[in-house]
């Protein structure tokens, strides 16, 4: 039986989420990023502003006014999980002897997190009748909260694969296997090499 959501919930989940994001963004500056100091401030200070307004929107606003402040954050993030990913491929592959170790696992640390978080927003933003989540026999089907799509995402993130949540719609499928690609991508080039240089 798929959930419905006929009524909006307020969900404090994805601006919690999100606020963690911000704080490993700011709380870990000596990452590796695409662009200089000046474009990773800014875009840092718009990923906070956007977070302040999506706080605000789940507040007083409507369930319309959430939704594109989330889509607004989620594309922000976007931006920001490509650009870094993009900027340490690019430094294993041309520059691996100019690397540091710590530095390097630190990025793929806010890499994978944010990959999690984003993914998490996505799923509940295409909503849950994309996805068959177990449920007991009888027992009539609870709302789903944010931390029940970013438990799927976790587990796509760290299984590479769909584990007791199976989707059921292409588009589902296809957002699933980008955050497995990008998942994979971060821990057996990104942290691995880490490692490596560490040992």
């Amino acid at each position: 039986m798929k959930h419905k959501h006929d009524a909006w919930h307020r969900d404090w989940g994805e601006s919690a989420a999100f606020l963690v994001v911000l704080a490993l963004y700011f709380g870990v500056p000596n990452r590796y990023t695409l662009g200089g100091p000046k474009v990773t401030l800014a875009l840092g200070v718009l990923l906070a502003i956007i977070c302040g307004v999506s706080i605000l929107v789940t507040i007083v606003g409507t369930r319309r006014g959430s939704r594109i402040a989330m889509l607004a954050m989620a594309t922000v993030l976007t931006l920001i999980l490509f650009a870094s990913l993009s900027r340490i491929i690019y430094l294993v592959v041309h520059q691996a002897s100019t690397i540091d170790g710590v530095r390097l696992l630190q990025s793929a640390l806010v890499i994978w997190i944010s990959n999690v978080v984003l993914f998490g927003v996505i799923y509940k933003w295409i909503g849950d009748d994309d996805f068959i989540f177990p449920q007991k026999e009888g027992v009539a089907p609870k709302h789903l909260v944010f931390l029940d799509f970013l438990f799927l995402s976790f587990t796509t993130a760290t299984a590479f694969s769909p584990t007791d949540t199976p989707p059921i719609s292409t588009h589902a499928r296809m957002l699933m296997m980008l955050e497995s690609v990008i998942s994979l991508a971060t821990i057996a080039i990104a942290a691995a090499r880490a490692v490596n240089i560490l040992r």
